[in-house]
């Protein structure tokens, strides 16, 4: 027989007494023990014990253990770099006839097959459960055979309740893969700052390094390498360590000319803003115009706010209690949908097509699910790597190299002294150097006093025009 109202109504009365506490026999209002102990959360005895809803993080062999598992494995293979073949070749023809045709070696696939594998059970015996005790069934010569029992109830529904629930299931499956979509395309946005940035650094700092005479090859080269080791940071700062430490530690071994620094970026406790650090010191070493240090220094700030972006997802996930309401809620209509399924199905041999059905739309419904799982967390699937030693460093270095051999402009320039002169800085007699000539410049006497910052740009600007 099925399952009428007043069996389902008896159910949810008897869950209802079950949760409900026990009369108190005073008429006293008892409240909850509260006890304040020192270094403790304020604790309660009420019936919810609120320590389970507290954050559970794995240890260093529980990571370890997931890392190992074909789901996290199969992200490195999922940092896309594309070119134009590889644009050509998305837009092939018969894409469509092909994805389908590979389903089987399908990752999301296999990444649900323990899902699927327990709804094809569970659709499976409420089939036989309701042919064997409810309906009866049909052998393989078509005879028809009466159920064994007529008092057992069977796991039948009709579909309207899941008609009505479909939307709800939908429109959470739909923000939370909008919201996992919109941080993926948030943290790919930090990293192309990051990278229009570090070049812009380099940009700036290669050629102006052949403009300042106090500005050599090697300051040049650590500016290089410190710009380099900022999204080399960035990007260990993003990882397991359990896949990354190793590897940028040898990074600071093979990349890093100057040991002092690589030891300093080793040890640090927030190596991003260390490798910012460098950029500053080696500006403030090159000591360029205000007018340019101010500029490069804007660019610095745009690295610093792209970390702070990048943070910001990599800490912050979706509240959690959006994804596992929305988990639960799916895994019991997936579970329910057989039951709404089987008199759908009545005219096929023993109701068989309620499971391959429920296999299909699970698979649908599931794959949305943990497609915007694995885009919550952005920066593992992430080409970083790729943007690092190609995007990044290859550009780098080659300003490098080319401000290095001296296929920049030549010198000519004022250095500091001279436009402190020429702001009448100093009361002597002071020499101005441009290019190969000096001349003698005396400052009015009432000029006498330390330039400021606006005099130097006014300076910087007024040569700038006569040149």
């Amino acid at each position: 027989m099925k399952l009428t109202q007043a069996t389902l109504f008896l159910f949810i009365a008897q869950a209802v007494n079950g949760f409900a506490p026990p009369a108190s026999t005073s008429s006293t209002v008892l409240k909850p023990e509260i006890r304040n102990k020192p270094n403790q959360r304020l604790e309660t005895t009420e019936l919810f014990d609120l320590d389970k809803l507290e954050q559970y993080t794995p240890d260093d062999a529980q990571t370890r253990y997931f890392l190992d598992k074909y789901g996290e494995k199969s992200r490195q293979y999922r940092r896309n770099v594309y070119g134009a073949s590889d644009w050509v070749y998305s837009r092939r023809s018969d894409r469509i006839v092909s994805n389908l045709l590979n389903i089987g070696n399908s990752g999301l696939v296999r990444q649900l097959s323990f899902e699927l594998s327990f709804l094809l059970f569970s659709s499976s015996f409420i089939v036989f459960w309701n042919d064997l005790f409810v309906k009866g069934w049909l052998d393989f010569s078509g005879n028809p055979h009466a159920p064994l029992t007529d008092i057992i109830p069977g796991f039948i529904l009709p579909l309207q309740p899941f008609s009505l629930s479909i939307s709800a299931l939908a429109l959470l499956l739909t923000f939370r893969t909008n919201t996992s979509y919109a941080r993926w395309n948030e943290a790919r946005t930090a990293w192309g700052k990051i990278i229009n940035d570090s070049r812009s650094i380099a940009r700036m700092g290669c050629t102006w390094g052949k403009s300042y005479k106090n500005i050599t090859g090697d300051m040049v080269q650590r500016l290089g390498e410190a710009v380099l080791s900022f999204s080399r940071s960035v990007m260990n700062r993003t990882l397991p360590p359990q896949e990354d430490e190793e590897n940028f530690i040898q990074y600071t071994h093979s990349k890093l000319s100057d040991p002092d620094y690589a030891d300093r970026l080793r040890n640090a406790k927030h190596r991003p803003t260390t490798a910012l650090a460098e950029i500053t010191n080696v500006l403030v070493d090159m000591e360029l115009n205000p007018l340019h240090q101010v500029e490069v220094e804007k660019t610095v700030t745009g690295l610093c706010d792209a970390l702070g972006a990048c943070e910001r997802i990599f800490t912050s996930p979706v509240p959690t209690f959006y994804p596992r309401h929305t988990a639960r809620f799916l895994a019991l209509w997936l579970l329910a949908l057989p039951t709404g399924l089987y008199e759908a199905f009545g005219n096929s041999w023993n109701h068989i097509g309620v499971v391959p059905v429920t296999l299909v739309v699970s698979g649908f419904l599931l794959g949305i699910e943990e497609l915007s799982t694995q885009m919550e967390e952005p920066f593992s699937i992430l080409p970083m790597e790729k943007m690092c030693e190609g995007s990044i460093r290859t550009s780098v270095m080659e300003q490098v190299e080319r401000s290095k051999e001296g296929i920049q402009a030549e010198f000519k320039g004022y250095d500091m002294m001279s436009f402190a002169a020429a702001t009448g800085a100093y009361s002597d007699s002071t020499q101005v150097e441009y290019g190969d000539s000096t001349e003698a410049f005396e400052p009015e006497a009432e000029a006498a006093h330390s330039p400021t910052q606006d005099e130097l740009n006014a300076a910087w600007a007024r040569n700038s025009k006569g040149n």
